[in-house]
This record gives C-alpha cells, sequence and structure tokens, in this order.
C-alpha cells in the first residue's frame, strides 16, 4: 500500500548475532525501476479516465461539463485510445460506461487514422498523442468485441474496425481478414453478427485487386449464413443481404469486364439469387421479416438497374413474388395503416418498429416498380399487368388516417406534404411517382387501363358508401388526384378517356359531406380541367362560387387551403383563355382575395407561400380588379417582406407580386408611395436589426425599378438612389455589394440618363464609386459575382459620359481579375470585354495591348488565358451568346488582318495524358502535368468547334427526349432527358432560366448584331471559314474528334 502511494519502499534490517542484542541498523531505500514507473503512470491515468467516465454519467450538469473538460485533456495522453478499448469491450463494467467509452472511441479512431492519412489536415489533430504501437495494441483489443453479448457495442466496435481498416488493411493489418472469417466461420451468433456488421462498411471501400483476392471468400461466408435459416437471426442473415448489396456496388463500380464480374460471381450468385428470391414468399417470423424483405428487394433493384446481365435470366422469377407481396399486403395497409379498422399486427421486436419495416418495405417494392417500368427492354412484363398495376397503385396513392389527423392539426404540414415539389418520401407521394412514370413511358397507351382501373375503384367505392363504411371517399379522392395529374394526356386524348363523363361524376360527389379533403379534391380537379370546353360559363360560376363558400371562416383550414389552390388553377388557366369563360372570373377576383386575407394572419411560413402564389395569380388576371385592390395588396406585401426577410421562398413570392404591380400603370404609384420609404428607411439604418434586411432591401427595390417604365418618379430618383447608393458605400457585406449593384444595374437599364444627371452629374459619381468599390481587389471575390452585367450596362448606356473612366474602369477589372478564381465571377469579368470586342474591337485592342498584365507582358495574354481556359465551362444563355460572338468577331479579324497583337498571344494547353491504365491518387496527384503554347486563333477555332458540338449534341438530346430508344444492351437505364453537360448549357432560351436572364437576351436582341440562332451562325461561320484560303493551315492542328465535328456539318477534311 505504502508504495502504491508514493513509488518508494522504505526498509529497514535489525542484524542480531545469535544469544545476543542487535548491535546494527541497516536502513535502505528502493525506487522503482523507469519502466515499472511508466506501467504505474499508465495505471493512474486509465483510472482517471474511468473515473470521469463514471462523472459524464453523473445527473449533475456541473459534474459533467467538468468531466468532459478533463477528458479532452486526458485525450492528449499516449495510452487514451487503448484505455478506452479496454473499457469497451470489458463486460465486467457497467454497460451504460462501456457504451460512452464505445462513443468516444469511435470519434478518436475517426480523428487519429483520418489525420495520419492526409497530409492537409495534419496540423488540425496533430498533438494526439498516437504512435503506431498504440494502434497496433488498438487493432489487437477492438476485435474481442465482436463478440460482446450487446448489439450496441459490437455495432460501435465493427465501425471502428471498418474505418481502421479503410486506411490500414491489407498493408498494415493483414490479419484482419482472417479475424473475420474466424468470427463468421466460429457458429457464435454475435461473433457472426459482430463480423458482418464490420463487413457491411468494409466492403464499400474495396478496390479491385482486392475484390479479386477476397470478394470469392465473403459472397461464399455470406451465402452460407444467408441460407442457414435455422441456424442464425434474421437480423444476421439480414446482413447478409446488405453485405450482397455493397459487394455487388464494389465489384460494378472497379471492374469494368463482364467476364472478370462473372469469374467472382458465378460460384455464388445464382444460388444467392435463387434463395433471396424465395426469401421473399417467406411468412413473417423466425425465418423472415420485413426488413429482409427490404433488403432483399433493394438488392434485386439494383441487379435490374445496373447488373442487367446477370438479372435478365430471373426476372421471370423475381416478378411474382414482388407482385404477390405487393398485392397481399395492400389489404393490410388499407385496413391497418390507411383505415385504422384493424389493430397492427405488427409488433416493436426489439430490434425496430415492425410497423415502420413494413412501410420501408412497401417503398421498397415501389422503387423497385420505378426501376422496371423505366428500363424499354421489360416493358413487356409490365405491359401484361398494367390495369392491374394502376389498380393496385391508386390504391396505395389513399390518404392514411394519421396524415388525416396530422393534416387537420397542422395545416402547415398539409400544404407541405401535398405541395408538388414536396420532398416527405411517404407511400402516398412514392405510389404517384410510379403511377406518373407509367404515363411517362406508355403515354396514351395507358388510357384504356387506365380507365378500366378507375371503373373497378369507383365500383368498390361506390359499394362501400352505400354500405355506410366512413371511408369510402378516400378512393374516389386518390382517382381524382390520378386523373388530375394526367390533364395533358388525358385533353390530347379526349377519344381514349371519357373526361365528360368523369366529371358529372365529379360533380355528383361534391354534394356528399364525406370529408373536406373530398370537397377540396373536387374543386382542384376542376380547376386543373377549366379551360376544356365541356365547362360552359354556367358550370364554372357554380363551381367558383362553391370556392367562395368554402373559404368561408366556419370551414375546415385545410378545405380553405384546398380552396385557395383551386383558385390558383382557375387564375392561372383561364388567364390564357381568350372567351368568355375568362370574362367570369373578373367579378370573383376580388372576392377571392377577400378570402384569402383571414388565412394570412393565421398561418406560418408554408401555408404564407401558398397564399402568396395565390395571391400572384388573382393580381395578374386582370389590371383594373388589381388597381382597386392594389392598396391592401401593397401592404400585405410590405408586411409579409418586414416578417419573412429571412425566408427566401416567401422573398420570391414577394418579388413576384412587385413584379405584376410594377407592371401595372394604375398601381405603380400607389406601391411607390408605399414602399420606398420602407426601403429607405431599412437602407439608411445602421442598426444590427436592419443590417440584415440591407441586400433584401436592395433586391427589393431592385425589382421595383426594374418593372417600372421610365422616365422614374421623383421618390425613387431624389429618396431611393441616393439611399441605396450610401448603404452600399458603407457596407462590407458581400452580398449587400452584390444586390448593390444590382439595384444599380437596374436604375441605368430603366433610365440612365436620369440617374447619371442626378444633382448635376453627381449620379454618374455615384454609379462609378459603387462599380471601383465592387471591383476592389481587397473586397472578396464574391463582391464582383454580377459585374460584368454592371458594367456592360455603364458602357452601353452613358459610355459617351466615362471619358477617361473607361480605361480606369477597365483596369480595375484587370485588377480584380487577377485574384479571383471562381468560375462565376471569372465569367463576369470577361463577359466586359466580350462585349467589348462585339461593338469596339479597336478600342479593347489597343487598351489590352498597351496596358500591362500582372507579368508586366500586355493585358491581352493575361485576359485570353483566363477566358479561353474556361470557355468550355461557361453557362447562362446571354453570357454564352456574347463570348462565342466575340471569339467569332476575334477570330475572323485576326485571320483577316493578321494583326500581330493578337496572333503573337499564345494559350498554355494542356497536354492530354493517353496512359492506359488505373493511376491511383497519390501517382495522380505526383505526376507534373505538361503544357504546350497553342497559338490563340487555333485555341479559338477548336473552341468554337466545341460550342458547336455541344449546341448539335443538345438539340439533338432534347429532340430524343420524349421519344423512346432501344436500351436492349444498356446495363443501366437513364431516367428519360438525361442529356450530357452541354444539355444544360443551350444558348437559347429556356424556361428555367431566371426572369433577369430573360430580360438580358430580350435587352442583347434588340441590336441587330445578336438577332440570329447561335447554331445556324456556327454552321454558317464554319462552312465560310472552311473556303478560306487559311483553312487548311488549321485543319493540319485539328484533333481527329474536331474533324469529326466539321465533317458532320458536311465540311470536307480530307
Amino acid at each position: 500500500a505504502k508504495f502504491a502511494r508514493s513509488h518508494v519502499v522504505r526498509v529497514r534490517w535489525n542484524v542480531r548475532f545469535p544469544g545476543g542484542d542487535p548491535f546494527l541498523t541497516i536502513n535502505l531505500q528502493l525506487k522503482p525501476p523507469p519502466s515499472f514507473k511508466m506501467a504505474q503512470n499508465a495505471d493512474l491515468i486509465k483510472q482517471a479516465m474511468f473515473e470521469e467516465l463514471q462523472k459524464i454519467l453523473n445527473p449533475n450538469g456541473e459534474i459533467r461539463r467538468n468531466a468532459e473538460e478533463r477528458l479532452a485533456q486526458l485525450k492528449y495522453t499516449e495510452g487514451y485510445g487503448i484505455y478506452l478499448a479496454e473499457i469497451t469491450i470489458n463486460q465486467s463494467l457497467d454497460l451504460a460506461l462501456r457504451q460512452l467509452a464505445s462513443v468516444m472511441l469511435k470519434q478518436y479512431v475517426e480523428d487519429c487514422w483520418t489525420v495520419e492519412e492526409s497530409e492537409a489536415d495534419a496540423g488540425t489533430n496533430g498533438t494526439l498523442l498516437v504512435n503506431n504501437e498504440a494502434k497496433t495494441a488498438i487493432k489487437t483489443i477492438l476485435p474481442q468485441g465482436l463478440n460482446d453479448p450487446n448489439s450496441k457495442i459490437r455495432s460501435v466496435v465493427a465501425y471502428s474496425i471498418s474505418n481502421i481498416a479503410s486506411y490500414d488493411w491489407p498493408n498494415d493489418w493483414q490479419e484482419l481478414f482472417g479475424i473475420i472469417v474466424k468470427c463468421l466461420s466460429s457458429g457464435n451468433e454475435n461473433s457472426v453478427h459482430g463480423a458482418m456488421k464490420v463487413l457491411v462498411e468494409f466492403t464499400l471501400d474495396l478496390d479491385e485487386k482486392q475484390i479479386v483476392d477476397v470478394g470469392p471468400m465473403i459472397l461464399s461466408e455470406v451465402y452460407r449464413i444467408f441460407e442457414a435459416q435455422t441456424v442464425y437471426s434474421v437480423s444476421t442473415r439480414s446482413y447478409a443481404v446488405e453485405i450482397l448489396h455493397s459487394m455487388l456496388r464494389s465489384i460494378t463500380t472497379h471492374i469494368e469486364s463482364k467476364q472478370e464480374q462473372g469469374n467472382i460471381l458465378n460460384a455464388v450468385l445464382p444460388a444467392f439469387m435463387q434463395k433471396m428470391i424465395e426469401g421473399l414468399t417467406v411468412p413473417n417470423g423466425p425465418y423472415s421479416s420485413f426488413q429482409l424483405k427490404t433488403k432483399i428487394v433493394k438488392v434485386l433493384k439494383y441487379m435490374i438497374s445496373d447488373m442487367s446481365k446477370f438479372a435478365n435470366q430471373y426476372l421471370a422469377a423475381i416478378l411474382p413474388p414482388i407482385w404477390q407481396l405487393l398485392t397481399q399486403m395492400a389489404d393490410v395497409y388499407i385496413k391497418v395503416i390507411v383505415n385504422e379498422t384493424e389493430e397492427s399486427p405488427f409488433v416493436d421486436n426489439g430490434e425496430g418498429d415492425e410497423n415502420e419495416e413494413f412501410i420501408s418495405m412497401i417503398l421498397q417494392i415501389f422503387e423497385f416498380l420505378h426501376t422496371i417500368i423505366e428500363i424499354k427492354k421489360y416493358k413487356g412484363a409490365i405491359t401484361n399487368v398494367l390495369t392491374d398495376l394502376i389498380y393496385i397503385v391508386i390504391l396505395y396513392m389513399q390518404m392514411t388516417e394519421e396524415q388525416v389527423q396530422s393534416w387537420h392539426e397542422d395545416p402547415e404540414k398539409f400544404v407541405e406534404d401535398e405541395d408538388e415539389q414536396g420532398v416527405d418520401f411517404t407511400i402516398r407521394t412514392t405510389a404517384l411517382d410510379v403511377l406518373l412514370m407509367l404515363g411517362q413511358e406508355y403515354d396514351q397507351k395507358l388510357l384504356a387501363s387506365f380507365s378500366e382501373a378507375l371503373g373497378k375503384h369507383i365500383t368498390v367505392a361506390d359499394a362501400d358508401r352505400n354500405a355506410g363504411h366512413p371511408y369510402w371517399w378516400k378512393l374516389y379522392e386518390a382517382s381524382m388526384l390520378a386523373v388530375g395529374s394526367f390533364k395533358e394526356m388525358i385533353v390530347k386524348n379526349e377519344d381514349k378517356f371519357d373526361l365528360g363523363q368523369y366529371m358529372n361524376l365529379v360533380k355528383g360527389i361534391m354534394e356528399y359531406q364525406a370529408s373536406p379533403y373530398l370537397l377540396g379534391r373536387c374543386l382542384w380537379i376542376i380547376s386543373r380541367y377549366c379551360d376544356c370546353n365541356l365547362f360552359d360559363q354556367q358550370t364554372l360560376l357554380q363551381v367558383v362560387n362553391i370556392i367562395i363558400n368554402s373559404m368561408s371562416l366556419d370551414k375546415p383550414v385545410v378545405l380553405r387551403l384546398t380552396a385557395a389552390r383551386s383558385i390558383y388553377g382557375f387564375c392561372t388557366i383561364l388567364r390564357e383563355c381568350n372567351d368568355e369563360r375568362k370574362l367570369c372570373l373578373v367579378p370573383k377576383l376580388e372576392q377571392f382575395f377577400e378570402c384569402l386575407m383571414p388565412l394570412f394572419s393565421q398561418s406560418q411560413n408554408t401555408v404564407q407561400s401558398l397564399l402568396l402564389e395565390t395571391l400572384t395569380a388573382i393580381i395578374a388576371y386582370d389590371p383594373n380588379v388589381t388597381a382597386s385592390i392594389s392598396s391592401k395588396v401593397v401592404s400585405l406585401t410590405i408586411a409579409m417582406f418586414l416578417k419573412y426577410h429571412d425566408d427566401r421562398v416567401i422573398l420570391e413570392s414577394v418579388q413576384d407580386i412587385l413584379k405584376i404591380l410594377a407592371q401595372n400603370p394604375f398601381c405603380l404609384v400607389p406601391l411607390q408611395e408605399k414602399i420606398i420609404p420602407t426601403l429607405v428607411s431599412i437602407l439608411s439604418s445602421e442598426g444590427e436589426q436592419t443590417a440584415t434586411m440591407h441586400d433584401i432591401a436592395l433586391d427589393i427595390l431592385g425589382t421595383v425599378v426594374k418593372y417600372s417604365r421610365g422616365p422614374l418618379s421623383s421618390c425613387m430618383v431624389e429618396s431611393a438612389f441616393p439611399a441605396a447608393v450610401h448603404c452600399i458605400l458603407r457596407t462590407e457585406d458581400a452580398s449587400v455589394m452584390q444586390s448593390g449593384g444590382e439595384c444599380l444595374r437596374a436604375f441605368l437599364t430603366v433610365d440612365a440618363e436620369q440617374i447619371c444627371g442626378y444633382k448635376n452629374g453627381e449620379g454618374l459619381n455615384y454609379i462609378m464609386e459603387v462599380t471601383t468599390m465592387l471591383l476592389n481587389p481587397i473586397n472578396t471575390e464574391s463582391t464582383a459575382a454580377f459585374i460584368g452585367r454592371l458594367v456592360v450596362v455603364i458602357i452601353t448606356k452613358v459610355g459617351n459620359l466615362l471619358g477617361e473612366n473607361v480605361d480606369l474602369l477597365l483596369k480595375a477589372v484587370l485588377s480584380k481579375m487577377q485574384l479571383v478564381q471562381s468560375l462565376h465571377v471569372i465569367m463576369s469579368l470577361v463577359i466586359i470585354f466580350a462585349h467589348l470586342i462585339i461593338v469596339q474591337m479597336d478600342a479593347v485592342l489597343n487598351f489590352l495591348s498597351t496596358v500591362p498584365g500582372p507579368t508586366g507582358e500586355p493585358a491581352m495574354s493575361f485576359v485570353f488565358a483566363n477566358w479561353l481556359s474556361r470557355q468550355h465551362m461557361f453557362y447562362g444563355a446571354y453570357e454564352r451568346k456574347v463570348c462565342t460572338m466575340a471569339l467569332c468577331k476575334l477570330f475572323e479579324y485576326g485571320v483577316t488582318t493578321k494583326d500581330e497583337r493578337i496572333t503573337n498571344v499564345m494559350i498554355k494547353e494542356a497536354v492530354v495524358n493517353v496512359q492506359q491504365g488505373r493511376r491511383t491518387r497519390s501517382a495522380t496527384s505526383s505526376a507534373q502535368q505538361e503544357w504546350v503554347d497553342v497559338p490563340i486563333l487555333l485555341k479559338i477555332f477548336k473552341l468554337l468547334l466545341n460550342e458547336l458540338s455541344n449546341l448539335k449534341e443538345s438539340k439533338e438530346a432534347l429532340e430524343q427526349n420524349g421519344s423512346e430508344s432501344d436500351e436492349s444492351g444498356s446495363e443501366s437505364a437513364e431516367p428519360k432527358g438525361a442529356t450530357n453537360l452541354s444539355a444544360m448549357m443551350l444558348f437559347d432560351d429556356d424556361d428555367e432560366e431566371d426572369d433577369d436572364q430573360q430580360m438580358m437576351m430580350q435587352e442583347l436582341m434588340q441590336n441587330p448584331i445578336f438577332q440570329c440562332d447561335m447554331q445556324e451562325y456556327l454552321v454558317k461561320f464554319v462552312q465560310s471559314f472552311s473556303c478560306d484560303e487559311h483553312f487548311r493551315v488549321f485543319l493540319e492542328k485539328l484533333e481527329d474528334a474536331e474533324k469529326l465535328i466539321l465533317k458532320g456539318f458536311g465540311i470536307n477534311v480530307a
């Protein structure tokens, strides 16, 4: 005991001669050896860690915090990880303590092993004292935890082993695989389960060589475990299927050859597939579960989509049990989940909620069906059961009682779940996705089966209603959702679907008061089809009156919100009609607005978004009615802006409303009178609360200005403009600078003369001051994200007033370009020079050839090096068109004049490495990149050919988007519309472009130079150049792929 306390032993001997008294006393002081002292120090640290871990479990918050601080210090001792591992696997200790240690060990492993592998992060946790001996000790201890009786301990231990293996195996942990195989073959359920948990993570990180080395053995072992259903638990066998899935993904990722894949798989996969297919029909119990079936379906889905060569032969055997599962479970789903007319047979089995596992299985089956439907070569299998499939899908689309109750209590959740763009992953939405995919793949051929399935549902629903079942309405609601979702297809094929008869049915159903959800769906579907000829003015007015009645304060909120959706449908659809039906809605618009108003005061963000969208549709319908309610609309919009200034979705709707009001000559003055003082107050305030609103206020102001007609009102010029300028100039916030630049661009676009003439020319000084600020190299590069648009407008609108300021402006652009790396910002700066090349070629060439770049050489080389190396990555219709046309003009000028200022410029181009075979990341990073100098005109010509090829591919991809293509040889099915990158970079206007892009394109097209189709322009340009005497010189230096592009447009390259 004394030694343990002091590490020193003092001993005293009394030496006595026989028969006499002691005459000599010897005192000795013994010290332990250094190694023994280190061991004792380690024991002290381990004991300290043990005590602090216990304190963390203490309910007293102060004790817990002190213990956490102490453990954070102990983390930097050598044995920290070892002690955590020892505590984790020590079954004699308290389970809570062990679980705490295991979680801390997991984090420690992530920190230590990641740090050593990543030099970039070496400084982050470099002070952790972990050496190879400690790592070896941890790797020796951890596998002992794989047979722990507690599943949570096994799981954390398995995760840590997998994490270490991803770095150390096989080179620094060669024995690991032997340990895993030993566990798998031990016969101990816990050991097998622990090893399986390791393999789930482990197999995801295997490379090609490792797959070949250990893949067959892993597959053999997990198959042995999976088929031994009387030996191993369902949970363990589920992991076997999960490991198979991981192995298949690794194989398809790393091994391209089907023959090599077969060499690994063929020994086990056929038997595994057969057993999995059989497993789908095994009843739940000791040998199966919903979780196991879910994982089996997931593997089968992956094989169908990514390994069709191996899966094709099993398709006939796969589909019947999956179809059987879906149909047999439908009755359970309806009674237990949808209507709750029977008690749930599902229980919490200790390893998971069986009810949730049941739902997960249904969702996985629908994902499987979605995949099958997408692949053309399996179309025949679906066609044979099309009517039954549609029937069953609509059955699963019914609202559940849980949803009905949840939506009644929380209207926000109702709007969120039922939104077309909703992200909630439910059986209802997933089934609808499958139905829509069927419509996309079969189009009009679907309608006969669709009508038949609907007829069956109507028969069942009517029978339930007559029998007094309270839930009969749910089938009608789901059916109407399906019919409404197929509007375009049904309208185009009226002879294949009796829409008139169905709508008569809907009008009849509206008379029943079964559920607000049913009435709401009836109103919604009529609003969807309100432009069809089967509805006359009188019928529409009857429905509109029902909508207005449904919006009354005494009605359920979910009905009022669905009625609001119906108003949106009526307004957006009938606005496009040019007959009496459009006029019939005008007298009702103000009532619509008044019905919406009470909902605003009792709703939150999600519902507010729906209401604002509906309000936008109302005020866009008729300018005169909008003028009559403009005062209330403006007040409401300002209130929404102030309350939800941090909600981007609501702000987008606010912007839409402001656009409509600003373009309405009857509303512009009241709009400005109310909103300008509010915006000026925010922009002029320097308080912390309003500082976060400055960028939003500038965006709002920019919208109001942009959509107003010139000349601008005095409050705009005298009040709003200077307030915006001063707000921008005093900020350090990049987002405020961005929004400010765009706001000032709007002012200049609408009336540049007014703005520049503010206070006898002070306005122009303000513009230049802000522009210089945005280009200041000291500011972050994001401040110049939209500077190109602003500078182009300045030069275009007031270039004659700038004088020497033009050169100063362009020098500032060059300075900013030196420090930026973002593609978007580079593109924004390049667009300035591109625009100048088109409209002022001589001036911009003189500037670039006389002003020095960052290395002292003319800025010409610097600008074109930044531009041409990124041209192929530029995006946006406006930017791509301007840059491409500028290159065409520059190329033509260079070839014609042989201007040495251009022809002497060389562009560095990376040499493409044609080395065959795989290269590791380390080999790639250490390889020296080779560069060659390419004449600028040759580089431009290559880029123009690339643009032309992209345009051609994009248009072809879009033309094929809706057409059926033969996928019989495809290993995977891409969704319709999947195209290459060029498809996202079309020059022509796109529906998805924002309003700003469209406005810029419209303004650009006012210049005759830009009034052309880019593909036609480039084809003519290249064809014309092919007749030029210099063409052969360029042709000789083109790659084979580039010559093929020319050949594709009929140009001789021989």
